[in-house]
């Protein structure tokens, strides 16, 4: 049978044409490639019809500027720190700021899971994944609503590991005396320096202050324990992450000391106590409802009245 020279060109050029658009290797296919989160975060497991790609970058939504962190080993052993992202195979990435992150795990070569913690940054949040393989790239493109922010609940003290009280002696006034009689003096031995009492919050969670930053939140503050139970003082205080400090109920207090004739020099030394208890702050979440809870410390640092006048020959 005759065949025409113009047939024999429509079929090479469909065979040259085939070949150029399926190039070598399986198109990365991923079964979600757009991620939309609340504030509260949560995960994301994402499958692949082929394993024959890598994370080549991640980059910032808002800036298009890549973003750096830390890369850990199948054995979640950190192998790179405050890096570019990136990741050849089997492994995680993390992405952790104090008000918003992510992490990236690939457990099986045609698997990725992506966890995003809560963004209380006040802001939408969004990247994208890039990916690439022999046949091209593909993208996963991740976004997150700014969270609604928390209302207070409550906040519960207890004893927790290595919480307690310790006491320790601290330098107090020191007085210096020419007098041409013997005769009586008053003065505040628990004055001098530092003559306060005062109290932090401490806390591991990335996001225990952000939430109450901006309304002053006064909570009840511990005075005493005893046999596990706690005791609460009269005066409300601050939760915040800064010191907070007034004066001591001691600050004001008079001892009488007699200074003989000529010259003469006193100085006084009182005890200090500092405390620690754990907490529990319990918060409202204002989109769900749905309560959460942050765990910490407290200092408190105070005299407890104990003081000694000594006098310096």
């Amino acid at each position: 049978m005759f065949k025409s020279p113009f047939s024999y060109s429509i079929v090479c050029s469909l065979i040259l044409f085939s070949c150029i658009d399926n190039p070598e290797g399986p198109a990365i296919s991923p079964s979600v490639d757009q991620i939309e989160m609340e504030a509260e975060g949560g995960i994301q497991q994402i499958d692949f019809s082929s394993a024959e790609w890598k994370i080549e970058r991640i980059e910032n939504v808002k800036s298009d500027s890549r973003i750096f962190g830390d890369i850990y080993s199948p054995e979640n052993v950190r192998v790179s720190e405050n890096v570019l992202l990136e990741l050849e195979r089997e492994g995680k990435l993390d992405a952790i700021w104090p008000n918003k992150g992510f992490s990236i795990v690939r457990s099986g070569q045609d698997m990725l899971e992506i966890n995003l913690l809560e963004n209380s940054s006040g802001e939408e949040f969004g990247f994208r994944v890039i990916l690439s393989s022999e046949s091209g790239e593909s993208t996963i493109t991740v976004s997150q609503k700014a969270s609604q922010g928390y209302k207070f609940k409550e906040i519960t003290y207890f004893v927790g590991d290595g919480d307690g009280d310790s006491l320790y002696w601290k330098r107090g006034t020191t007085l210096k005396l020419t007098v041409p009689n013997s005769q009586e003096i008053e003065f505040t031995p628990i004055g001098g320096i530092d003559p306060t009492s005062s109290y932090i919050f401490t806390s591991k969670s990335l996001d225990a202050f952000v939430w109450l930053k901006s309304d002053s939140v006064e909570v009840k503050l511990p005075a005493h324990f005893q046999d596990g139970q706690i005791y609460y003082a009269e005066d409300m205080g601050i939760y915040t992450e800064y010191l907070q400090s007034e004066l001591s109920e001691f600050t004001n207090l008079k001892e009488t000391i007699t200074a003989p004739a000529g010259y003469s020099e006193f100085r006084s030394e009182y005890e200090m106590r500092r405390r620690i208890l754990s907490y529990v702050l319990v918060l409202t979440n204002n989109r769900t409802g749905d309560e959460k809870e942050i765990e910490g410390k407290i200092t408190l640092v105070a005299p407890t009245g104990n003081y000694e006048v000594i006098s310096v020959e």
